[in-house]
């Protein structure tokens, strides 16, 4: 029996699903671990989404326009590199995809950030406002509060969730590291000020 069939569903794979696994990206060395140049000379690249890199896909083009079998479990960040069973190596970067962006200085703009936050939307703040990854719920909650943005196809490289506790209030940099894990399980602690309804 032939076990041909079409990509566009999706399942658990098992080591007898029937897919060919010969090579299979399993592993995921993080970005801040030195690699051998000779390792990654030649790397594949793959650009994923922010959705993508929180569940890598199965299966994932890279720009050489192959197609790797990925079975990850785990979120990865942008430069991140991804090893197979065959020792053959992927580098993470992050692909274009819709943004909205929308200026600091707004009336609305503290409380956006707030609900982004609890949504857990995907939000990057810069010196001009928050870039959001668009979404038709976003889109509605950036209406709702009457702000003004606009939309552009940009990376979403790193993501700055908004703390709930100190807003804008002070200029300087608060040096936060970038190895945090977030998992869209949203196993966020709850503490008896974390400012939701319990």
């Amino acid at each position: 029996m032939s076990a041909d069939h079409s990509h566009d569903h999706h399942h658990e794979h098992g080591p007898d699903c029937g897919h060919n696994h010969d090579v299979v990206y399993n592993k995921v060395v993080k970005a801040n671990h030195k690699v051998a140049s000779v390792l990654l000379r030649n790397a594949k690249t793959i650009e994923l989404t922010f959705d993508e890199r929180q569940e890598v896909p199965h299966d994932v083009k890279a720009t050489d326009g192959s197609t790797l079998i990925c079975h990850l479990h785990d979120t990865v960040e942008v430069g991140d590199k991804l090893v197979s069973n065959t020792n053959e190596w992927a580098i993470v970067a992050a692909a274009q995809e819709e943004l909205f962006e929308v200026a600091r200085g707004q009336k609305g703009f503290e409380e956006f950030l707030h609900v982004a936050g609890l949504s857990f939307w995907p939000v990057q703040l810069n010196d001009t406002g928050a870039r959001v990854v668009a979404s038709h719920e976003c889109m509605h909650m950036l209406e709702h509060f009457e702000l003004k943005f606009s939309t552009l196809t940009a990376p979403m490289l790193e993501i700055v969730v908004p703390e709930l506790k100190h807003h804008d209030c002070c200029d300087h940099d608060h040096g936060h590291s970038h190895d945090h894990e977030h998992s869209h399980a949203h196993e966020h602690k709850h503490g008896p000020d974390c400012g939701h309804d319990h």
